[in-house]
């Protein structure tokens, strides 16, 4: 880092020594054509990096070498011009505002194209506000931003991964994580810095994503990154700083309540109470302390804070942009935490005017400290949960220091002070160099070679601790540990080469483009895995008359990970589009403005998924010589269909804009890689890697937004609303045929049932007393008053995995968003607002059973209060939950009983903003803002957060809030 920061220094000396050696001053003003001044325009003497920047009426002073004859002039949201000055020592110049809308340039596969020619889906984020919002993780941008994208956050756990992305629903058994490309390079989403993204752009349907052939299939989120303009040389800076809160932390009963209860468990099991009355009045007195162990482990509140900085600028022989970045975010105690820093240098080298090179270099690297006994960041507050409030902290009224109290040698507080700590260091680094060249205006050839290499690496500490009993005599030790290890290295290499056509016909009238080219790719890992890819594809997008829009693809993908013979597939799509606005009977709708976009189009087309693991279909025999997995040398691609309708509308003066679509996917072939096949003679446990099964998903999305002003007040009002039906069509290889998972109970497919379905018992209320168990053939065993009555769904008179059904599913359904934009003079406002119509989550673990279901003692932790409030009794036989109990219980089976409606609204963004145009002679659009960010929750579910399934602890949910400042300085 401090060699960057060194180079960013002799940028900037560099640049005030060339300033110094111009000799010729030239004034002006900047102004649009409705004649308001363009403030922060840049100005730059052509063929060098000397340059300025309009102040806040549209004024600037330049000066320029005796030997310069054109000022180049731009500025965002306007189209760049060239002026030739002679010896005019004054210049009054109009820069034209820029078409946006339908006219916008949209990155789709290896080339860009004009959206008003694009006949499949897309859509993009808006990166203006991403990059103010306190994001750890890219991941965090996805929850209600873009129709059909859904993303639930379990935690913020402070260097994970905060939750999955799904683009139109889940169709595979395997990860189902989008495609991410970043700059041609194929990367992961969860390490980009927002501050350094300039576009980002998801494809949707099989006519965008099949250009990417066997990896589309889970849709593709292609990234852009910023790079540096033609223009003044600056710093753009952006920092903020941020308290978190967390909002889903249970709230379990005290020891007076957990005393009553377990002993009313006892009573109910015809068992002998534990706690006598005398303790139970020691609790209510004080005199034994309830212990709340979740505020005994968070000790600290969380804070994280980011910097970034971009220092950009370019002339005629090219641009460049380096781009730095830090963020730190710490957890609920001093140890616990992440820190990482990134440093990206992207530039554009132009060589006699036909020949251009990019080259982009990025490195990262990520620390995270965590407990030892926390090592996957969940493990303290699992411990903390199984803690009852009657265990204590320490022994009292003795002389030893720090006498931890241990139960079944578990206490986290000791885990902080004396458990160890573990270090996990994350590196990347990156190198992408892309040259190209134009043959002529229209046809370049491209070529893009890059490498990146991610390493790991992770110690750990522990000094030997003494616990002592009561008496003070030795109990246990914690003994001394050191240990570090090195993660599994993966290099990649990709090798592209791509040749682009562009041409207008027919008088301008239409419009083609062509991109074809070959791609190979290799994955190297440092515990002897290595895959290969090799590929071939062209895409044809042409525009008749600016109505009739044609997309072709096609894509030939080879992989090292299927069996021989069945390494190659080929994946074509194909949409149509008609512009109606641009036909001769909707000329009175766009003179009159009330329709100015109207776009039908239609994509159909074949994608697949090789998202597996390598190897998966050869020969797997252990050391005594047993085969552990059985060949299979038909192992091939998952594939999928998948059909997409929409219309995009523009209506009333370019105020209103809408967006519909109707998809269908379906996929097949899906790879299932532990299918249990019969064991073989010497074999325990065999499986083979099928293609087996096929998986619908349907869905729709709708998305509007109103853009208007108000006097001084420019505002937009937008939303979104979309959902997606997922279905097994066959989970075999014939529709009747029922597929059951190994390692699971809980999940079955057959026909009609979702991918990820519940599949349990229906329940008829609790059985009120031994008369109602006595007269009740279907039960079953050791059934007490107050337990689940299960439905006999087949009338056989015994409760058994056949009268198990289908529940439902954890999808997210009925997605909605509502977003807010309002600009007063200075003041900006924005929030943004996610919803989801229905969901079903359900509620296991500690987070809805009153014990920890360890399937031994099943003795741990306290009951939730949630949960004692509303449980059965004989005084309240209707209650919400079944009795309290210890030790193994019929009640714990999936039943409906532990499933909860999980739909809920939450406020994603609430974000305040002023900017000061200019602020002492160095700092320009200098913004002050103010964030919260997931701030308020309102749901129905019994659970802590409806974005997930219920646990035994998880590291909570945090709302978030920020103060930053974001400016230019030159």
């Amino acid at each position: 880092m401090k060699n960057i920061f060194t180079m960013m220094l002799f940028i900037v000396l560099f640049s005030s020594f060339a300033h110094a050696q111009s000799n010729r001053q030239i004034t002006g003003t900047i102004k649009d054509n409705q004649n308001r001044p363009v403030v922060n325009a840049s100005i730059l003497v052509k063929g060098t990096n000397l340059g300025t920047a309009s102040d806040a009426g549209g004024n600037f002073e330049i000066a320029v070498p005796t030997t310069a004859s054109t000022l180049i002039f731009s500025a965002i949201g306007y189209e760049d011009q060239e002026i030739s000055f002679g010896n005019k020592t004054r210049l009054n110049v109009i820069l034209a505002e820029k078409n946006t809308g339908i006219d916008e340039v949209v990155v789709v596969g290896y080339s860009t194209v004009d959206k008003k020619h694009l006949a499949s889906s897309v859509s993009q984020m808006d990166m203006s506000q991403t990059k103010t919002r306190p994001i750890m993780k890219m991941e965090q941008a996805f929850s209600g931003t873009i129709p059909g994208v859904t993303m639930l956050q379990g935690n913020s756990l402070p260097g994970s991964v905060p939750g999955s992305i799904a683009i139109r629903g889940v169709s595979t058994l395997q990860n189902a994580s989008p495609l991410v490309i970043v700059d041609g390079m194929e990367q992961s989403l969860t390490d980009i810095d927002p501050n350094q993204i300039k576009s980002l752009t998801v494809l949707k349907d099989a006519a965008s994503t099949s250009m990417y052939g066997s990896r589309g299939a889970n849709g593709v989120i292609i990234i852009e990154t910023e790079r540096g303009s033609t223009g003044q040389f600056k710093v753009d800076i952006n920092a903020w700083a941020a308290i978190d809160d967390p909002i889903d932390l249970p709230t379990f009963v005290n020891a007076t309540d957990y005393m009553k209860l377990n002993n009313e468990a006892k009573l109910l099991q015809g068992q002998t109470p534990l706690y006598s009355a005398e303790d139970i009045s020691k609790a209510e007195s004080g005199e034994i302390k309830s212990v709340n162990w979740l505020n005994e482990i968070m000790q600290s509140k969380s804070y994280s804070h980011n910097q970034a900085a971009s220092v950009s600028g370019g002339g005629g022989v090219g641009t460049f942009n380096l781009m730095l970045g830090h963020i730190q975010e710490n957890g609920l105690n001093s140890i616990e935490g992440s820190e990482k820093f990134s440093a990206r240098f992207n530039t554009n080298v132009n060589i006699a005017n036909k020949f251009v090179l990019l080259a982009d270099f990025y490195a990262h690297r990520l620390q995270v400290d965590r407990l030892l006994a926390n090592d996957d960041g969940h493990g303290l507050y699992q411990i903390a949960w199984r803690m009852n409030p009657t265990q204590q902290i320490f022994f009292e009224g003795t002389d030893i220091p720090n006498h931890y109290m241990l139960h079944n040698n578990l206490n986290p507080v000791a885990s902080i002070n004396h458990g160890g700590t573990k270090n996990y260091m994350h590196d990347r680094s990156t190198i992408n160099l892309r040259p190209k060249y134009y043959i002529n205006p229209n046809l370049n050839i491209e070529g893009n070679v890059s490498y990146m290499i991610n390493k790991s690496a992770n110690k750990s500490v522990r000094e030997t601790f003494k616990f002592y009993d009561v008496n003070g005599k030795p109990a246990t030790i914690w003994a001394n540990s050191v240990g570090a290890e090195q993660g599994v290295s993966q290099s990649q290499i990709t090798a592209r080469a791509l040749v682009n056509y562009t041409k207008d016909l027919r008088g301008n009238k239409d419009k083609l483009y062509f991109t074809g080219g070959t791609e190979i790719m290799n994955f190297t890992y440092t515990d002897y895995r290595e895959v290969n890819k090799a590929s071939f594809f062209g895409k044809l997008n042409y525009s008749f008359a600016d109505r009739y829009l044609l997309e072709l693809t096609a894509r030939s993908d080879g992989s090292s990970k299927f069996a021989p013979g069945q390494k190659w597939g080929f994946f074509p799509s194909a949409a149509v589009a008609w512009n109606l606005h641009n036909e001769s009977f909707m000329s009175s709708f766009l003179e009159n403005k009330s329709i100015t976009n109207f776009k039908i189009r239609g994509s159909y087309g074949l994608i697949g998924n090789e998202n597996v693991d390598p190897y998966l279909w050869q020969e797997v025999v252990n050391t005594w010589g047993w085969m552990m997995r059985v060949p299979n040398p038909n192992f091939s691609w998952e594939k999928q269909k998948q059909w997409n309708i929409g219309a995009d509308v523009t209506l009333l003066n370019n105020r209103l804009n809408l967006t519909a679509e109707v998809y269908d996917k379906f996929s097949y072939d899906l790879i299932y890689s532990d299918f249990p096949v019969p064991p073989l003679t010497g074999s325990y446990s065999l499986t083979s890697a099928i293609n087996i099964g096929e998986v619908r998903n349907k869905g729709y999305e709708i998305s509007a937004s109103w853009s208007d002003k108000i006097g001084n007040v420019n505002y937009t009002i937008g939303g979104m609303f979309f959902d997606n039906t997922n279905k097994v069509e066959k989970a075999g290889y014939n529709r009747t045929d029922t597929l059951i998972f190994k390692n699971t109970n809980d999940k079955i497919w057959y026909n009609g049932i979702a991918i990820d379905n519940y599949y349990g018992y229906e329940t008829d209320g609790f059985f009120q007393n031994e008369q109602e168990i006595e007269g009740t053939t279907a039960k079953l065993s050791n059934t007490l008053p107050g337990d689940v009555r299960y439905r006999d769904q087949n009338g056989d008179g015994i409760i058994n995995d056949d009268d198990r059904v289908d529940l439902g599913d954890p999808f997210p359904h009925l997605n909605y968003s509502i977003n807010l934009n309002l600009k007063y003079k200075r003041w900006d406002f924005a929030a943004l607002g996610q919803g989801v119509g229905r969901r079903t989550a359900r509620l296991s673990g500690m987070e809805g059973y009153p014990i920890l279901v360890d399937g031994t003692s099943n003795a741990l932790g306290a009951p939730r209060q949630e949960y004692a409030d509303n449980r059965w009794t004989p005084e309240t036989p209707n209650s919400r939950f079944p009795r309290v109990w210890t030790g193994a219980s019929t009640n714990t089976f999936l039943s409906n009983v532990w499933l909860s409606d999980a739909s809920f609204f939450r406020i994603k963004m609430l974000q305040l903003g002023y900017t000061f145009p200019k602020w002492g002679n160095t700092f320009h659009n200098v913004r002050l803002y103010v964030n919260a960010q997931d701030a308020f929750t309102f749901t129905k579910f019994e659970g802590l957060d409806p974005e997930r399934n219920g646990g035994n602890g998880n590291y909570p949910r945090m709302a978030t809030y920020s103060f930053g400042v974001k400016a230019t300085i030159f």
